[in-house]
């Protein structure tokens, strides 16, 4: 098998993994403390965008023979030297931020299972923006699965299914199953809408790594917004930080190092099938984890959902 194969399976790999366990560690770390003692949100995202930041810079000197003033020069006169493209990124990277503050807020009301099986409605949106900003024709399969995955989601929120745990979450009474879905839908907008800019972007030539230190870069400042707003200091900004919440930030780090791998090294197809199985794997695991009830009802809009994505992926 060549390194590039290796690197093929090794980034869906990974991607799936982190897919399959990231709705399950932000229903850990979302409702492990009421809203007085929960930690903020926007700290917990301009953390995982510095170490984001960090590891792209890291990647960068990597791809650079491992030179440290190779990757310097690199982050210079590609970003730096090029301040309008630069800019172009402000967009998208304010879309992320938000998109990650809105799927905590999102996953504190919303069972993990229909958390992850609703977000893929970001496909929806995905193609929806493809065909008025790229200009793309969709052939009808492609329409006939946007249909089915409507159909499915709308199967999926009218299922009875419940968290037999939710009862002993911190959280419990201010968990709001309507709250949940209007974040996670407009999670799904800002997501759709920012991966179609992004790829618009990306027909420009740049180093993936490159790009993703662009984005994080916005994000940090973005993310100072909100938290300077909420009257945070170096002192208090982390309060609420457990180990749960900990991981959650690691792992959101991690995820967008994942998918810059993944539009490397694979294609929209595996991406297609290692979220389709990462979507089961989450599902499933929540059963044992928070006692999620699965109906049948929502099993039938699991596997709609996740034919459509597989069926819009080709």
């Amino acid at each position: 098998m060549s390194a590039a194969e290796t690197l093929k399976w090794v980034s869906l790999a990974l991607m799936l993994a982190q897919n399959a366990i990231t709705p399950l560690i932000f229903r850990y770390a979302t409702t492990s403390a009421d809203a007085a003692h929960r930690y903020n949100t926007s700290v917990a995202v301009f953390t995982s965008e510095a170490i984001k930041l960090f590891a792209s810079f890291v990647l960068i000197g990597v791809e650079e023979n491992y030179s440290l003033s190779g990757a310097i020069s690199t982050v210079n006169e590609q970003i730096i030297k090029k301040p309008k493209d630069t800019l172009k990124l402000a967009v998208p990277a304010t879309l992320y931020f938000v998109q990650n503050v809105l799927l905590q807020l999102a996953s504190s009301n919303l069972p993990a299972a229909l958390f992850q099986v609703t977000y893929q409605g970001k496909t929806l949106v995905v193609a929806l923006f493809s065909v008025f900003l790229l200009q793309k024709e969709l052939i009808r399969a492609r329409w006939f699965a946007i249909f089915l995955m409507a159909a499915g989601i709308a199967t999926v929120q009218l299922s009875s299914s419940k968290e037999g745990a939710q009862k002993d979450m911190a959280n419990s009474e201010e968990q709001s199953i309507v709250t949940g879905l209007i974040f996670v839908l407009l999670g799904c907008f800002c997501s759709g809408f920012a991966g179609v800019y992004f790829e618009m972007l990306m027909k420009q030539k740049a180093s993936m790594w490159v790009r993703n230190v662009q984005l994080a870069s916005f994000s940090l400042v973005i993310g100072l917004v909100p938290i300077i707003a909420s009257g945070e200091t170096p002192n208090t900004m982390y309060h609420g930080f457990d180990e749960a919440v900990w991981v959650m930030v690691l792992n959101n780090a991690a995820g967008g190092l994942c998918v810059a791998f993944v539009i490397k090294y694979a294609d929209n197809i595996l991406k297609g099938f290692a979220c389709a199985l990462a979507t089961i794997v989450a599902t499933l695991a929540s059963v044992p984890l928070f006692g999620f009830e699965l109906t049948f009802s929502f099993f039938v809009g699991m596997i709609v959902v996740i034919g459509s994505t597989l069926l819009y992926g080709g």
